[in-house]
């Protein structure tokens, strides 16, 4: 497995993409953010920066979209795992979980 790179072109494109589907500016993402001046915004949809976690997981909500579904790797593909990958990495997370507090 090759380690996963974020490719922030495309990974703003894909924000743009998701925003102006829904029909959000980036002057509607600077009012939600509390931003003084949208100029951030327009970084992460040319893809010359990239939010902070923080800031990715509040564009998600905004949007309506997991994370995973906002970044795109260096091949162009989305990260959201397939139904069946969530389920397992689920499963893995809740058997890891569940040894944590034996």
């Amino acid at each position: 497995m090759r380690y996963p790179i974020i490719n922030s072109k495309k990974t703003g494109k894909n924000i743009y993409k998701f925003s102006k589907k829904k029909g959000i500016t980036a002057n509607n993402i600077q009012t939600f953010m509390n931003f003084a001046c949208a100029q951030t915004i327009y970084r992460w949809f040319h893809g010359k920066s990239l939010p902070s976690l923080d800031n990715f997981y509040a564009l998600s909500v905004l949007l309506g979209i997991s994370m995973e579904n906002l970044l795109v790797n260096d091949s162009g593909i989305a990260f959201a795992p397939s139904k069946t990958e969530s389920f397992s990495l689920h499963k893995e997370r809740m058997q890891t979980y569940l040894e944590m507090l034996e």
